[in-house]
């Protein structure tokens, strides 16, 4: 019997599905849905699906996608506004058996699955934040044009999709801000290495602090410059930015007077894991998170990582022993403090991150055998036994949410 609203599954074993994955932004642009995009197309590719990626047509740079549609980028925080394209996104669609949408707050995603649905496609709506409310930021953008996009555009799009989200915040923010029961799947890390040499810090060598991530106010970089100006009463710190954001010019100002601030500028995934490896501690200082992939990467490696507690990062310290590094967002001090904490017995903590790092990885290595059984076609067998968890949401019932 098929699920009312869903078209027909190949029922070979043999068969292959095709998956288009839309997300406005992709690689080389630098962020955490890029990131699981690039990560998607692994594993699913390693599934035997067909994997296309459609996405923003950035202006001057080559992306990682097989198709991409015109695009203006609006100021000042360059939001993507689709302007063309539309036989393409048909097409692309047509082709496809499942269509994975990453992002609420953009047009195009929102776009792609109320056409796939029209198309009578399954339809998974990738929920990449925590659903949390903007402190930061524009109130034009943010909190007045986003609120009306989401009534508008994302809610009718998400009703008519598979919600899934990769935190568990974002588990509840899609109830409290969308309305919708989300599916939650553990974020598929990619496989990770432990770092090549365990790094030690003797009493007299300063301290080498790494930040990662989109230089954002909602990622708050400029409190890692007051976080380690306190450090620095202690001891001697350095601090290295990585990312590219509307902050980039604010933190170079900064390190005009501070040589122990280095703006890096965006680099690779496989240069970050190089750059955070490399480092005594990885810092995150956000406001406002999900699954805080640029600290959940560097933890599951073992490497010492000091972040505030927003989103899925109390979750990413499983040890007891480590919670004291996860501190209140916005608290310069208390973060100043577990970095000296952490300096002051780092062989022993970073034998507990090594721990808690192994910890993390075999809760995530789910994740990707959970967003495969997502998309993967059911048989006649599976179907008349068991209804998964996309059938549920589109047949009218609460969707199962994974351990």
């Amino acid at each position: 019997m098929e699920t009312p609203g869903l078209p027909s599954s190949p029922n070979d074993a043999g068969a292959r599905t095709n998956v288009l994955l839309v997300s406005s932004f992709v690689l080389p642009h630098t962020g955490g849905v890029e990131q699981f995009v690039d990560t998607a197309k692994e594993v699913l590719s390693a599934r035997r699906c067909r994997v296309r990626v459609l996405a923003c047509r950035l202006p001057g740079g080559s992306v990682d996608a097989d198709a991409l549609v015109p695009t203006w980028f609006l100021p000042p925080g360059g939001w993507p506004l689709p302007v063309g394209g539309w036989r393409r996104l048909w097409r692309e669609i047509g082709k496809a058996d499942v269509v994975i949408v990453n992002g609420a707050r953009h047009l195009l995603p929102a776009l792609a699955a109320l056409v796939a649905r029209l198309r009578r496609k399954r339809v998974l709506f990738v929920l990449h934040g925590s659903g949390a409310p903007f402190t930061k930021g524009s109130f034009f953008y943010h909190r007045l044009l986003g609120s009306v996009f989401e009534w508008l555009v994302a809610r009718p799009a998400l009703r008519l999709s598979l919600p899934v989200s990769l935190s568990r915040a974002g588990v509840a923010g899609a109830q409290a801000r969308y309305g919708v029961a989300a599916t939650y799947v553990p974020y598929p890390l990619r496989d990770l290495r432990p770092p090549k040499r365990a790094r030690s810090l003797p009493v007299n060598e300063p301290l080498d602090i790494v930040w990662v991530g989109r230089l954002y106010p909602e990622k708050d970089p400029l409190s890692a410059v007051a976080v380690v100006e306190r450090v620095r009463l202690s001891r001697d710190a350095t601090l290295e930015f990585y990312g590219e954001g509307i902050l980039t010019d604010a933190l170079e100002r900064l390190a005009c007077d501070r040589p122990w601030v280095s703006v890096r500028g965006s680099r690779s995934w496989a240069e970050i894991q190089e750059v955070q490896e490399g480092a005594h501690v990885c810092l995150s200082t956000s406001l406002r998170d999900a699954t805080q992939i640029g600290i959940l990467e560097p933890l599951s490696r073992g490497i010492p990582v000091v972040s505030t507690g927003v989103g899925d990062a109390p979750r990413h310290y499983v040890t007891p022993a480590l919670r004291s590094f996860c501190v209140e967002p916005g608290d310069v001090d208390a973060a100043a403090a577990a970095i000296l904490e952490l300096a002051s017995a780092y062989d022993r903590y970073r034998d507990e991150f090594a721990a808690n790092g192994r910890l993390l990885q075999a809760r995530h290595r789910r994740g990707r055998a959970y967003l495969a059984s997502l998309v993967e076609p059911a048989t006649p067998s599976r179907r008349s036994s068991s209804i998964r968890p996309a059938d549920r949401l589109l047949t009218g019932n609460q969707p199962t949410h994974v351990p």
